[in-house]
């Protein structure tokens, strides 16, 4: 308990926000950075209640629900005692290649450096996001955090407990810039920022809204509707969005309704964490139509109904982007949701904003 209260302070509170300076989070060895997740965790459950409260004040009590709130939190206890081993190996990979194939060395206590690993982790999150979304049975490594229909503070504790044992390489392609302590210090902060934006309250930032990644960028990335399918994989910034054409704002005309394309109607935590590895990895592959002719046939297409898009089809048109196939029209074979601008319909019930 008392361990809990020394972690409240403004300091940790900062983290969140990524509201740091280069002289306070520069460390010379990975092995002094601070847990800053673990740090920011009593600050988690103040503002999960804070929201709570502010929401039955706005009359927005839909826009929560206990049963689903326990679940994001037990699947956050359960991540935690599963990204020990993966935490591990990312960092132990991450100091091989840096101490034997780095192409540069940047000072640690160098402000550009800092700022320069800001910008590398930022660019290989959204890399890394948009694989676990679009990769085929990558998706089952993240699949978990959008799985609840709701959208607040809580579900940013939705994480998937395998999440990164299916993103260690990705971690590995800064290592040949950016030193250990700064990228670890920039991971951590990375995760923190994206906390605070999973939440409705919050409508605008304003002209931060061209260059942060927001509340309301990040409501469209969770949304099922159609026109957000796809969109929006930043982390702390979303200029990298606006680059590579995954962008899109936020419809007064169509808010978004949260949830899995096709929801999971349980609480079950280990079938919520597992099920889609054999639903991407093995069932897929095996889908036949109405007349019982398959829809992947042959060794090839089996494959690629495991590692090309899981909205993926045969004579789906597909891109190649970076290192993965992409869908063209991520839109295709999504169906509409029933959103309209003054309320939304939840569990056959009608709610207005």
């Amino acid at each position: 308990m008392d361990v809990a209260f020394a972690r409240l302070n403004l300091r940790n509170l900062r983290a969140i926000f990524y509201l740091v300076t280069p002289n306070e989070t520069t460390f010379p060895h990975v092995d002094e950075v601070p847990r800053y997740v673990e740090n920011a965790t009593s600050w988690f459950i103040i503002l999960i209640i804070a929201e709570i409260i502010t929401l039955h004040f706005q009359r927005k009590e839909h826009s929560f629900a206990l049963n689903d709130t326990i679940t994001s939190i037990s699947a956050g206890v359960l991540s935690l005692l599963f990204k020990l081993g993966g935490r591990v190996i990312s960092l132990a990979l991450y100091m091989y290649v840096y101490n034997h194939f780095r192409i540069v060395d940047l000072p640690v206590e160098s402000s550009l450096t800092w700022f320069i690993g800001f910008l590398c982790q930022d660019l290989v999150y959204y890399l890394t996001h948009r694989a676990v979304h679009e990769a085929g049975v990558f998706w089952s490594f993240h699949q978990m955090h959008h799985s609840s229909e709701y959208y607040n503070l809580s579900t940013a504790l939705r994480q998937a407990c395998l999440a990164d044992y299916g993103t260690i390489l990705f971690d590995v392609l800064q290592s040949f810039i950016v030193p250990p302590p700064i990228f670890l210090v920039h991971r951590y902060m990375n995760l923190l920022y994206q906390f605070w934006i999973h939440t409705e309250i919050i409508t605008s930032l304003g002209p931060l809204e061209y260059i942060l990644n927001t509340p309301s960028h990040h409501r469209v990335h969770h949304g099922r509707n159609p026109y957000c399918i796809d969109k929006n994989y930043g982390g702390t910034l979303i200029i990298w969005d606006r680059l590579f054409g995954t962008f899109e704002a936020e419809r007064d005309s169509e808010r978004p309704i949260y949830g899995l394309v096709d929801n999971v109607k349980t609480f079950d935590q280990l079938y919520l964490q597992f099920f889609e590895f054999k639903a991407l990895g093995w069932d897929k592959g095996r889908l036949h139509d109405s007349e019982g002719k398959p829809l992947f046939p042959g060794l090839m297409n089996k494959i690629k109904a495991a590692l090309w898009p899981p909205g993926y089809f045969i004579g789906s048109r597909t891109r190649q982007f970076f290192l993965w196939r992409s869908m063209v029209n991520p839109k295709e074979g999504v169906p509409e949701v029933r959103s309209f601008s003054f309320g939304i319909f939840k569990n056959n019930q009608f709610y207005p904003y």
